[in-house]
């Protein structure tokens, strides 16, 4: 009788502690940094594994053999989409089509093309509207436990949401005094969030780091910065700055560097907001000086 009552007493706690055990390695797989610092809102940072590391392009990232472990053993993935990231594909593609729950893959790319955002850029994690709704797809991941805990989940989700929205406003004010400046970006890479803020860009110096810009393109360049159309240059930590000074070739023009990629990001629920953040800073840094 005392060995059936002490049972009784002992089965909620293990049962309890055994799915908080659970919850607690509840990992997921996010395909690169942008998108982690997303999942990061609303995900516990210590459970989030980033595929591509830091320092390295989804661009022309290739898969080691402990990648495909990694894969392989996912419950749940979080990826930009085959445009950006191909090596990808074919494991999205292999698990539609086996035993693989269906929710285990959220593939940012289809997720901004059902919302009727998506344009010819693919880096889509610059997208502040894509960005709340992968937040919102991501909260439903959370392992918590407990009213209180998921409770805390919502919240979390709504802060992101309700922060994020706010940046957007501010980042337009802040670079609206600013908008007659022309500048050009290292390759074409923030389409979204310039969109979001209202801002433009002049160019680029390539459409992608796989494409190296030809001679009339470079000497187009040139001559924007020769006539004073372009006020700013903004490099990326990935790629060499050769290219830029080629094309910049002792000329006066104010640089600076955005990182779309968020190399020196720590996975936080505000480093995403964050990261924006200190792209517009940046950007409006470099218009400033510029009309010294």
């Amino acid at each position: 009788m005392k060995l059936l009552l002490s049972l009784v007493l002992i089965l909620p706690t293990f049962l309890a502690t055994s799915l908080y055990s659970h919850a607690a390695d509840a990992r997921i797989l996010v395909s690169n940094k942008p998108l982690a610092l997303i999942a990061a809102a609303t995900y516990p940072a210590e459970q989030i594994d980033i595929l591509v590391p830091d320092g390295m392009s989804p661009h022309d990232y290739s898969l080691r053999p402990s990648d495909i472990g990694k894969i392989r053993n996912a419950e749940k993935i979080l990826w930009s989409g085959h445009h950006m990231e191909p090596f990808l594909a074919k494991f999205a593609a292999e698990d539609s089509k086996a035993d693989a729950p269906k929710t285990k893959w959220l593939d940012a790319t289809h997720l901004m093309e059902d919302m009727g955002l998506y344009g010819s850029d693919p880096h889509v994690w610059l997208s502040p509207e894509l960005a709340i709704e992968i937040s919102k797809r991501i909260s439903a991941w959370n392992p918590a436990v407990g009213e209180a805990d998921i409770a805390q989940v919502k919240k979390d989700h709504q802060t992101f949401a309700t922060e994020l929205t706010n940046l957007v406003a501010s980042s337009k004010a802040q670079l609206a005094p600013l908008k007659g400046s022309g500048f050009f970006v290292f390759h074409q890479a923030y389409d979204y969030w310039f969109q979001a803020i209202d801002i433009k860009q002049l160019g680029a110096f390539t459409l992608s780091p796989e494409r190296k810009p030809g001679a009339r393109h470079i000497q187009m360049m040139r001559n924007q910065l020769q006539n004073n159309e372009v006020s700013c240059i903004l490099s990326e930590p990935q790629f060499s700055p050769a290219l830029i000074d080629t094309v910049v070739n002792g000329l006066p023009i104010n640089q600076g560097e955005l990182d779309p990629l968020a190399g020196s990001s720590v996975l936080t629920k505000t480093a995403y907001i964050d990261w924006l953040s200190d792209m517009t800073n940046t950007l409006a840094s470099c218009l400033k000086q510029s009309g010294l």
